[in-house]
C-alpha cells in the first residue's frame, strides 16, 4: 500500500470561481437555518406525540399550553397580513399551528379513553344543565 499525495497547483485553484462557490455556500447555510427556524419549534412535540401514542395516555400534557400556542400563532399569522415579515416566520407559525392541532387531537382522544362517561364534560351537557336549572 502506497501513500498517495494529491498536489493542487495554484493555476488549478485559479480556475475555480470562488465568488460563486462562496455565494452558493452562503445561500445553502441561509436556507438550512431558515428550515431549522421553521421546524425547530415543532420537533419536541413530534417526540411528545409519539410518547403519548405509545403510552396511550396523555396525563401530564397541558391543554392550556396548546391553547396559548394556538392563539399566539393565529395572531402572528393574522399580523402578517397587516405588516409583512419574513416568510420563514410565517411558515413557522403555520407548522406550529398544525402541530398543536395534532397535539390537541391526540390529547383529547387519549384523555377521553381514561375518563368515565359521567365525568366527561361537554358543551352540550352545559346547555342541558342550564335548561334544566332554568325550568325549575
Amino acid at each position: 500500500m502506497t501513500d498517495m499525495m494529491i498536489v493542487v497547483e495554484p493555476k488549478g485553484l485559479g480556475l475555480v470561481p470562488w465568488d460563486e462557490v462562496g455565494t452558493y455556500l452562503v445561500l445553502g447555510v441561509a436556507y438550512f437555518f431558515k428550515f431549522f427556524i421553521i421546524v425547530g419549534g415543532s420537533i419536541p412535540y413530534v417526540f411528545q406525540y409519539a410518547e403519548i401514542h405509545h403510552r396511550r395516555n396523555a396525563s401530564g400534557f397541558s391543554l392550556f399550553v396548546c391553547l396559548a400556542l394556538c392563539v399566539a400563532n393565529i395572531l402572528r399569522i393574522l399580523f402578517w397580513f397587516g405588516k409583512r415579515f419574513d416568510n420563514a416566520l410565517l411558515a413557522q407559525s403555520i407548522v406550529m399551528l398544525v402541530c398543536m392541532v395534532f397535539m390537541l387531537e391526540i390529547a383529547v382522544r387519549m384523555n377521553r379513553k381514561h375518563t368515565a362517561k359521567p365525568l366527561r364534560k361537554s358543551i352540550l351537557n352545559v346547555w342541558e344543565v342550564l335548561a334544566i336549572n332554568s325550568a325549575t
